[in-house]
């Protein structure tokens, strides 16, 4: 589970999408997977949404558009 303000930052850094509001529409159009809510730790306390990101949807996202693997494991784990 990754918040959506992580996931803004991870398509940010990637050039894909800039803002939490395109992460949203992203999840509503199906391309990435909602999960639960994060309940504990850092990201619990500094969220405003009620659902995250499924990690394993963003990591396919990421690849379909050319992200090599490498990269996406290492901004996954900073």
């Amino acid at each position: 589970m990754i918040s959506i303000e992580k996931t803004s930052r991870i398509l940010n850094r990637f050039n894909i999408a800039f803002t939490e509001n395109a992460v949203l529409r992203y999840l509503q159009r199906g391309q990435l997977d909602k999960a639960p809510r994060i309940e504990s730790g850092y990201y619990s306390r500094n969220t405003k949404y009620g659902y995250s990101v499924d990690e394993d949807s963003l990591v396919t996202f990421l690849l379909e558009r050319g992200v090599i693997e490498k990269e996406i494991h290492s901004v996954l784990s900073a």
